[in-house]
């Protein structure tokens, strides 16, 4: 039997973001034909005040738009700086559209143990955290939730320093509590998503591998 492919499309706002996307994909939905689309501008102008927040917003809903045109049936945008944004411009569109986080955090609420978010980005840190809580007070749950933003890891992976940028998450995944999982903030951590799952006794989890699955079960739904 023949199986049946499905046309996905991802929009990213940094290159490293695409290679761990696709492997998470490779790995969790192999049917799935990913047409990648990037705009380093959105990351580039956020983080140097050159764009408001309007105009990333508005860049974004381009994207996603162009994305539904090409006949994807269904988008993840990995930048996890633009959650709100993607969940305003996916009103627009038929299909199902998930934010960076929207996985990871319905993989994070089925979890008993503490939880341990880790991010390259302060930022990244923060916004997962107020999701997580948003949506567990949502569900009246309970959550036990640290943050850690690891310093220079950023740097060296857009410098090309991709062996540093490991190194120092590696660092910090071994080093949090023993009894908490962990939560990787964005998709270009998952890089070494297998290396740092051998170092715990609890889950280490990410946001592209649950972004796809998520994704999956929405579509399949």
């Amino acid at each position: 039997m023949i199986q049946r492919r499905f046309r996905i499309g991802a929009v990213h706002a940094l290159m490293n973001a695409i290679p761990t996307t696709q492997l998470a994909f490779d790995r969790v939905w192999s049917a799935a034909d990913v047409a990648h689309l990037l705009d380093g501008s959105l990351y580039l102008d956020r983080s140097r005040g050159t764009a408001d927040d309007s105009e990333l917003s508005s860049r974004i809903g381009r994207l996603i738009n162009y994305s539904a045109s090409t006949g994807a049936e269904g988008i993840i945008v990995t930048g996890s700086f633009f959650g709100a944004a993607t969940k305003e411009a996916r009103q627009s569109v038929t299909i199902p559209v998930a934010t960076s986080f929207d996985g990871i955090i319905e993989r994070a609420l089925k979890l008993e143990s503490p939880l341990h978010i880790l991010a390259t980005a302060p930022d990244s840190a923060d916004l997962l955290a107020e999701e997580l809580d948003r949506e567990a007070s949502s569900r009246s749950r309970s959550l036990s939730v640290s943050r850690q933003a690891v310093s220079g890891a950023m740097d060296a992976l857009i410098s090309g320093e991709v062996d540093q940028h490991d190194q120092l998450v590696l660092e910090a995944v071994k080093a949090a509590e023993p009894n908490a999982a962990i939560l990787f903030a964005q998709f270009s951590m998952e890089r070494i998503l297998p290396r740092s799952a051998a170092l715990r006794g609890t889950p280490v989890i990410g946001p592209a591998s649950e972004g796809v699955a998520w994704l999956r079960e929405l579509i399949g739904s």
